[in-house]
């Protein structure tokens, strides 16, 4: 594949080009398959505005982001953000009913099966532009849209490490199969990525909104999936432990290398209102930059990341302020961890 020649927008406000990135974040304005409230194919958007605040910020003791080098993708507006608002069009109110055994669904399965070849596409083209870039020896990123679209980067991953780990910052598991007939729903992303050898361990943390059928997945891969349920970490807390003890507990089950997928709705809803699915709890923003980190000072290298899930609200741009500052910590934490951030002490 050909390398993209297009300017890139200013993210965090830094004229970087492709060419002289370090980083480079593939923008995908797609949520096709949502079952919820629409909004995040607008994420990649609203956060690209806000992050112009962050361009002189520094990231503890390392150097600013303009100094490590962050290119985004021009945003696909007039191709899969327009492809994604039309076939939106036809899911909203879509429900799928299982009764006596049989599926019944309100949406013809023509349109079924043509969501699922636009999103098999969609994959396609993200794993494209990914494996260009990886060849270029660039690290990256996946902003969304909504949780299915981060697939095609961790398959380009695929060809690149024989065996990672993924951890997962979610309310949601992500691990229902075909969730609605949708092959690749953002509620069927983890049940995806498990398909995938090479992808050895799954941490996810945060969870507080589960299926029997994902509880009964988790079952039959422990040993492979590790769930850190928000509901046991409130009751560690209430008996004394510290999040700090908790995290060690999360950085024990994490192998070497790691992608990071994070949800938004991970996150405590105050700080993610306008998300398509937010649920009670979660955690804070200062748990997660935590979190991270320890993982650095631990000496895991992070491979690649995804942020998705991201919906501006109507009247306020919080959501997107929040987003924005998720992405840069991202960044950062994925250049330290590859030794491509100078120290500034």
């Amino acid at each position: 594949m050909k390398l993209s020649t297009h300017t890139p927008t200013k993210l965090f406000g830094t004229a970087c080009s492709i060419e002289e990135a370090s980083v480079v974040i593939i923008p995908v304005p797609w949520e096709a398959t949502v079952s919820s409230r629409s909004g995040t194919a607008l994420g990649p958007e609203s956060i690209l505005k806000a992050s112009y605040e962050l361009k002189d910020m520094i990231w503890h003791e390392a150097s600013a982001v303009r100094e490590l080098g962050v290119a985004m993708l021009p945003i696909p507006q007039h191709d899969w953000k327009a492809l994604s608002d039309t076939l939106r069009h036809h899911t909203v109110g879509y429900t799928y009913i299982m009764e006596s055994g049989f599926e019944r669904y309100s949406l013809k399965k023509s349109t079924i099966e043509k969501i699922n070849y636009y999103s098999h596409q969609l994959k396609e083209d993200v794993r494209s532009k990914a494996t260009a870039y990886l060849k270029e020896d660039k690290l990256v990123g996946v902003l969304g849209g909504d949780h299915s679209v981060p697939l095609g980067l961790i398959e380009a991953l695929a060809g690149f490490h024989n065996n990672f780990g993924v951890l997962q910052i979610d309310a949601h598991p992500g691990l229902r199969q075909a969730y609605r007939g949708f092959k690749y729903s953002h509620a069927s992303i983890m049940h995806n990525v498990l398909q995938l050898p090479h992808v050895t361990r799954l941490v996810q943390v945060g969870l507080r909104h589960c299926a029997l059928q994902e509880l009964q997945m988790i079952a039959a891969e422990e040993g492979r999936i590790f769930p850190f349920f928000d509901s046991d970490f409130k009751r560690q807390r209430f008996q004394g432990a510290t999040w700090d003890q908790m995290c060690t507990t999360i950085i024990d089950t994490l192998p070497e290398k790691i992608y990071i997928s994070f949800d938004i709705d991970g996150l405590d809803v105050r700080l993610c209102p306008s998300t398509g699915m937010p649920v009670p709890g979660g955690l804070e923003f200062d748990e997660s930059c935590h979190l991270f980190e320890r993982i650095i000072k631990a000496g895991k290298k992070i491979i690649g990341f995804d942020l998705c899930e991201v919906a501006p609200g109507e009247n306020t741009d919080w959501d997107a302020q929040v987003g924005s500052r998720v992405l840069y910590m991202l960044v950062m934490i994925m250049g330290t961890s590859q030794g491509k951030i100078p120290r500034l002490c």
